[in-house]
């Protein structure tokens, strides 16, 4: 290494001084780009993951203001009102309203078995929507053709809210 370094300086010292200079000047520009080089790619990551970091601060501060939005639409039913009444004169009404025909609403032990027929499947499956909404927890559903088209349903509740 020593020999290797006494080369060096006898070649450096065999230059004239503006070579000298313009060596110095060239490696001192060496140098600098290498650094350059070196701290750009971190720049731009650390520009990248500030414009990322004040994104999600935006976005947690537009959740936190949604809180409450979220909150109601937790079970999909929104805001719905406690209806009055006794709970067969509620899913009375709640087939009804879906124009549906009830045939028959039957105590269980702690619930209710509803027959209702109609032709429209949709209705049907909004009217197990509107129970559920109505404080009800809806334990089976079935839905059988009875003719080309008229649809039989039946549906067994419970009250879960008092």
């Amino acid at each position: 290494m020593k020999a290797f370094m006494d080369s060096l300086r006898g070649r450096l010292n065999d230059l004239q001084p503006r070579e000298r200079k313009l060596l110095i000047m060239g490696l001192v520009l060496l140098f600098f780009t290498a650094i350059y080089v070196a701290l750009t790619p971190l720049a731009s990551k650390y520009d990248q993951l500030v414009g990322q970091s004040n994104q999600l601060k935006s976005d947690l501060q537009w959740l936190q203001q949604q809180s409450a939005v979220v909150s109601r639409l937790a079970n999909g039913c929104g805001n719905r009102e406690v209806q009055q009444g006794s709970a067969r004169d509620n899913l009375t009404k709640l087939v009804r309203r879906n124009q549906l025909r009830l045939s028959q609403i039957r105590d269980l032990n702690k619930g209710f078995e509803l027959r209702f027929s109609g032709a429209d499947a949709n209705r049907i499956l909004r009217l197990s929507h509107q129970v559920a909404c109505a404080g009800f927890n809806v334990q089976s559903l079935k839905v059988e053709r009875s003719s080309p088209e008229i649809l039989e349903g039946s549906m067994e509740v419970i009250y879960v809210e008092d």
